[in-house]
């Protein structure tokens, strides 16, 4: 199997011949649904229509069988994910071509009357051909089915449109939309709107302008006009082609390009022209290969799963719309074509690889093309998994994950219900399925917490309760009531086990733990209007860490940590962090607090003093999320966007880096022993790590 999703699971097959191919096959809950297959039978003779240099043509399909299939060509390379997680942000010049083909890749799409719906970097694969955009229009089907769920939105949060968002008409220009995410991402390692809980962005994507202040031009100025969030406004994919590729005259509506949505008569919005690099990776113009993840497959197939929406007539450009951009520039040498003026123009890929295969080549380009990966003793090793454990069916919703104070267990949340995993044996020993009296559903997992004991779980919820369960006998004994606005977003049990601090929209806030039964009685209110991220006891219990943000008294909000006396309830150390955090832990001696945020530093803060202390700072990234000691405090982890990096605390650099295949890293946990690193990603997906 090569992957799985909410619509079904795809595996690696064979034609009669010997081609190797893609088989999704769909779950049994929707092909039992009448309106889904005779909508997926619609949608996949829509794709047989789709051919295009990048894309993948559908080659075979069951849709009558029980399990409804259908086969796409198989194509060996990495995504443009895992080959911008391994070996960063591509070049600008490769950027611009990799955007070019994939806006070429939506003409073809689009000619055949087929929505993409769920464009994002691992529905990119990259080959010696160019890259190919695989799973388009599929997942339109399930938008009429009762199984995903009435108001739950399928499909990709960050690459989402905002009418999408809103319910409104599906048009072409929703690609276009996550085309502009995509080429952020590529030239920057980051989504155009954030990571976090699916809530927070589709808010920014909705109420905020995109965060391109460090995507490079020309990428910056075709990724904004693609962000647009009136659809009239954005490029057609011929007009992202235009700016990229100036030589080339755009194609006929009626040959590649589809382009519906261009009223009649209509001049398109001229965009500044794209300029080369030069100093760039040799190769990467014809190849637009980049790396796979070590040991990672030959293959991404994407997940089944996609954004739905309603069918629609695509909409016009409004013909008095003035141009965004400024003036087109002089025409300047093609970046898809001009060789590096200081590099000898690259050997076709046949060549250099004789027999080695595409992902050699990968192994090449980590080592020695692209930027930020020096070949010098300081490059961090990398790590593969040892295992993959829970699998969440709905991407995109708040997940997270803990070990048991005996690190034989680990509790994953996600979808709904938390797992719990036998850590020696792999094996999946329970599931507490997180059950509604409201009439919702839950799907959000984004705090758990383990007792000192081990017999309580606390588990927060995406509908704002909080939950406490007994774990050996599988039940729930407490429960805070709440609501989405008021959630809980952060949990801790004090050392000793007899006190609970609870940090989310409503403040922070102390239980008291009452006996073996487990009841939750409130103790105290720390913070009441500042909505709080994280709480974190220091290792003697004396002290509770809180961090959230306030706009009391700056537009820009107080995003300061506050240290409480736990047993005079009293503030008695502020630090004065800058930045929006994202994640902080105590050292194991509780000296230290260390803290993350939208920035690339982890700061040190001398807990007895108040004062900051030191900084590690990673070049590579733009953010920093997670961030955990390892038990013996030697070790930290820091999550950033799809990698974890194990730095050393002594000599202060990174030592190790885990390629975790997660789009965004959600949370991470060490085990008791300090052997293991479980990561959780916004994919749905818990891997775990052999520390070294």
């Amino acid at each position: 199997m090569l992957g799985a999703g909410g619509m079904g699971r795809v595996y690696l097959g064979r034609t009669p011949a010997g081609s190797a191919v893609a088989v999704k096959v769909v779950h049994r809950e929707y092909a039992s649904d009448r309106a889904f297959r005779k909508r997926f039978e619609q949608e996949v003779a829509a794709a047989r229509r789709v051919q295009g240099l990048y894309t993948v043509p559908v080659v075979d399909a069951d849709l009558r069988a029980d399990e409804p299939w259908l086969a796409t060509a198989y194509v060996p390379g990495p995504s443009l994910h895992d080959a911008v997680a391994e070996g960063g942000p591509l070049p600008v010049d490769a950027a611009v071509g990799l955007i070019a083909r994939v806006a070429e890749a939506l003409q073809s799409i689009h000619a055949a009357d087929v929505i993409h719906r769920d464009l994002k970097p691992s529905n990119i694969i990259l080959t010696a051909e160019g890259p190919k955009v695989i799973d388009f229009g599929i997942a339109r089907a399930a938008d009429v089915t009762s199984v995903t769920g009435t108001g739950m939105l399928t499909g990709t949060p960050a690459y989402m449109a905002p009418e999408y968002i809103r319910g409104q008409a599906v048009t072409e220009a929703v690609d276009v939309f996550a085309l502009g995410v995509v080429a952020c991402f590529a030239a920057t390692g980051r989504p155009a709107f954030g990571g976090g809980s699916h809530h927070a962005v589709t808010y920014r994507i909705l109420e905020q302008a995109p965060d391109l202040d460090d995507c490079p031009e020309p990428v910056r100025t075709i990724a904004a006009y693609c962000l647009e969030k009136d659809p009239r406004r954005r490029p057609t994919p011929a007009e992202v082609i235009r700016h990229c590729h100036p030589a080339a005259p755009a194609a006929p509506a009626g040959a590649t390009g589809g382009e519906g949505h261009t009223a009649p008569g209509h001049t398109a919005p001229s965009l500044p022209r794209a300029r080369t690099v030069v100093g760039s990776a040799p190769g990467l113009h014809d190849a637009l290969t980049a790396p796979a993840a070590p040991g990672g497959p030959a293959v991404a197939p994407g997940r089944p799963d996609g954004p739905a929406g309603p069918a629609s007539p695509a909409s016009p450009h409004r013909p008095d719309s003035p141009d965004p951009l400024s003036s087109p520039a002089p025409d300047s040498p093609d970046p898809l074509n001009t060789p590096d003026s200081h590099a000898a123009p690259a050997p076709r890929l046949s060549v250099l690889l004789g027999g080695l295969g595409l992902l050699a080549l990968a192994v090449v380009l980590i080592a020695v093309l692209l930027p930020g990966q020096s070949a010098d003793r300081d490059t961090p090793s990398s790590l593969e998994p040892v295992a993959t454990l829970a699998r969440f069916a709905h991407p995109g919703t708040d997940v997270a994950v803990a070990f048991s104070p005996d690190g034989k267990t680990l509790a994953s949340g996600g979808d709904g219900k938390v797992e719990l995993w036998d850590v020696a044996g792999r094996k999946r020993r329970a599931t507490l399925t997180q059950r509604v009296t409201s009439g919702t559903t839950v799907f959000g997992i984004p705090c758990l917490a383990f007792s000192p004991d081990g017999k309580l779980l606390a588990v927060c919820t995406d509908r704002g309760e909080l939950r406490l369960w007994d774990v050996a006998e599988r039940r729930q004994v407490a429960r805070i009531p709440g609501d989405p606005i008021r959630a809980v977003k952060s949990v801790a049990f004090s050392p000793d086990g007899k006190v609970l601090a609870t940090g989310g929209g409503d403040g922070a806030r102390l239980w008291e733990v009452n006996g073996d039964g487990g009841r939750l009685e409130q103790l105290a209110v720390l913070v009441d209007e500042t909505s709080i991220k994280r709480v974190a006891f220091s290792p003697n219990g004396k002290t509770l860490a809180t961090a959230g943000v306030s706009y009391e008294l700056s537009p820009d909000g107080d995003h300061s940590v506050q240290l409480w006396d736990v047993s005079s309830r009293k503030a008695r150390k502020t630090l004065n962090q800058s930045k929006e955090l994202w994640g902080m832990a105590f050292s194991p001696d509780g000296k230290t607090l260390v803290t993350t945020g939208k920035d690339n530093m982890m700061r040190l803060w001398d807990v007895a003093g108040g004062l900051q202390k030191d900084s590690l700072v990673d070049e590579n990234v733009v953010e920093l999320r997670d961030v955990a000691f390892s038990p013996d405090g030697t070790t930290l982890a820091v999550a950033s966007g799809a990698r974890v990096g194990l730095w050393d605390v002594a000599d202060r650099h990174e030592r190790t880096r885990l390629i975790s295949g997660h789009e965004n890293v959600a949370g991470l946990a060490f085990s008791s022993d300090g052997r293991y690193l479980a990561t959780t990603g916004y994919d749905g997906k818990t891997r775990l790590w052999k520390v070294p």
